[in-house]
């Protein structure tokens, strides 16, 4: 048996272009014997702050900085905990820090070493939930005010791909906007961090996963017709690839709709 507790925060409005949500997620466990903590493959970058869970105040144990991911997570250390996400839009790294996101890929920082600020400490001054989202808020705000300008290619780009993301191809993209495919994979790696190809894959599985939940849908082979794959087969080897779990699985598991979290 356990508990969990979680909440999505919209952001000031000057925030929206760069940040989707603030994330909360309380998680209380007797053992590490529960299902593991898991997260799917998405488009988005983003903060996490994991916390001791203590009476006496908010006191982080981990203040990560994470970019695009390849491949599934799974962890099975920690049976109860609070953590406080940010999820950034997927050009938002590129963005908002002038660095290639790609550097970003499949990693994680240490937020008051990218940040280079003692976000720790500020955050340990603290009393609750709303004040340190506070703190975040005011952090990007002058962020965005240093940005020079967004790039409106990339988040067209990203548009095209969910608006078509059933039949979109990195062919019709490159003819769409009058570009080669290099040129088109290296603007992504470094915008955004991942190449088309890997992209489209990701949406399309965002979709699917919507569909999952809202259990719109009679049988797995439908969602595998609907989005396009070449069969069901083709949709399970990629639900897997992505999430690490089979379609049915993913249905019984998504019990939370916070970030990329499965649980």
């Amino acid at each position: 048996m356990y508990l969990i507790k979680h909440e999505i925060i919209a952001p000031a409005t000057m925030l929206r272009s760069f940040v989707q949500y603030f994330w909360t997620l309380k998680v209380e466990r007797s053992t590490t014997n529960e299902s593991p903590i898991r997260t799917f493959v998405d488009d988005s970058s983003g903060i996490v702050m994991e916390f001791a869970l203590d009476p006496e105040g908010y006191f982080p144990k981990r203040t990560m900085v994470y970019g695009q991911t390849t491949t599934p997570t799974e962890n099975r250390d920690n049976p109860s905990f609070l953590a406080l996400g940010v999820l950034l839009h997927p050009a938002a790294i590129h963005e908002l820090f002038g660095m290639n996101a790609h550097e970003l890929t499949n990693q994680r920082i240490r937020l008051d070493e990218f940040s280079r600020i003692s976000f720790t400490d500020i955050i340990s001054s603290k009393k609750n939930i709303p004040d340190i989202i506070q703190v975040l808020s005011a952090y990007f705000a002058a962020k965005i005010a240093d940005v020079k300008g967004q790039d409106t290619f990339i988040r067209h780009c990203i548009q095209h791909i969910k608006n078509r993301v059933e039949t979109v191809t990195v062919k019709e993209l490159c003819d769409c906007y009058s570009i080669s495919e290099r040129q088109l994979e290296r603007k992504l790696l470094t915008i955004i961090g991942v190449t088309p190809r890997h992209y489209i894959k990701t949406i399309r599985f965002k979709k699917a996963l919507t569909l999952i939940a809202g259990k719109s849908f009679n049988k797995l082979s439908d969602i595998a017709y609907q989005l396009n794959y070449f069969d069901q087969a083709h949709f399970i080897r990629q639900a897997k690839d992505l999430s690490g779990l089979n379609p049915k699985l993913l249905q019984s598991q998504m019990n939370i709709k916070v970030a990329n979290i499965i649980l």
